[in-house]
Order: C-alpha cells, then structure tokens, then sequence
C-alpha cells in the first residue's frame, strides 16, 4: 500500500464535500463563475469566528465567503479581508487559487484526533454562529500540502445533521 492509501485508510475520510478556492475579489470572482460555468444561486457573506486560533495561538480574522453548489460539492471562494489565517497567507504567497478540500463530518473531534493521529496539527481552528444558515459551524485545517499540495479541511455545521 503507498503512503497516499495508508493515510487515506487511517484518516477513514467522508467524501469530499467542498472545494476552497481563494480570491482577491468576491464580486468578480462570483461573476467569473457564474459567467463562463453557469454556477449559483451564491450565497456571499461575511464572517468573523466566534472563537479562533491560527498555529496554535488565539488570533483574528475576517473573510467574505461565497457559496455555490458544484452537482454535489460546494464550492467556497474566500476572499481575505483582515486579520490572519491560511487564506491571508495564501493570497500573499500565490495569489489566487486552490486553496482546499474540506470533509464534512458529523463528529468533528474524532475526526480532528485522527488528522493528529497521523501527525498532523491544526494550522486553523474556529467556531462561529453562521447567521446565513442560522447554525454553529466548527472547522479545523490541516497542513497536508507536502502529500498532496492541498490543505484538507474537517468541518461539523450544526444545520446539516440528521434530525
């Protein structure tokens, strides 16, 4: 079994639920989208988490986020807009792009002991009240660009679980 199949057997991952790509400007990257794929409705917002941590310390910061659903994936554009985070960090150093791929997951600190498991820590932890969906969503990043040139994402939104 090679590296990639072992980690994928032990993170025991969900499929894919969201693309993350980031962008310098929300209002030309919707329509870009929207233009030449035909994507939306979007859902655009902005958002401050409720409680933060980047690299392991408390920290700030402020995105618009735009949403849309691509057949059974949604995709995030997340434009950077004050603060720190991996978006901030990303912008800075590629500029537009890929940024991640996320996994939801109805048990979030499961999911986050296996990611550290298997000798990943978080680079982003947050928490936040999401008026739009009227919901808590937790998520939590990985640095897992050195296997596979993406981060990986394991996000719990209150307002996706089975009732």
């Amino acid at each position: 079994m090679d590296a990639s199949a072992a980690l994928r057997a032990k993170l025991d991952l969900p499929p894919i639920s969201q693309i993350g790509i980031v962008v310098r400007d929300m209002g030309q990257a919707v329509a870009f989208y929207e233009g030449s794929l035909g994507l939306g409705p979007w859902t655009v917002y902005e958002s401050t988490p409720d409680r933060y941590w980047f690299k392991g310390r408390p920290s700030h910061m402020r995105l618009r986020q735009g949403k849309a659903m691509l057949g059974g994936v949604e995709l995030e554009l997340v434009q950077p807009l004050e603060g720190e985070s991996p978006f901030h960090e990303f912008a800075a150093e590629h500029g537009e792009g890929l940024h991640h791929i996320a996994f939801n997951t109805e048990d979030f600190d499961g999911m986050v002991r296996k990611f550290q498991d298997a000798g990943f820590q978080p680079l982003l932890l947050a928490e936040a009240y999401v008026p739009t969906y009227q919901g808590t969503v937790r998520a939590c990043h990985f640095d897992t660009r050195a296997i596979g040139g993406v981060i990986f994402e394991v996000v719990w939104k209150s307002w996706l679980l089975k009732r």
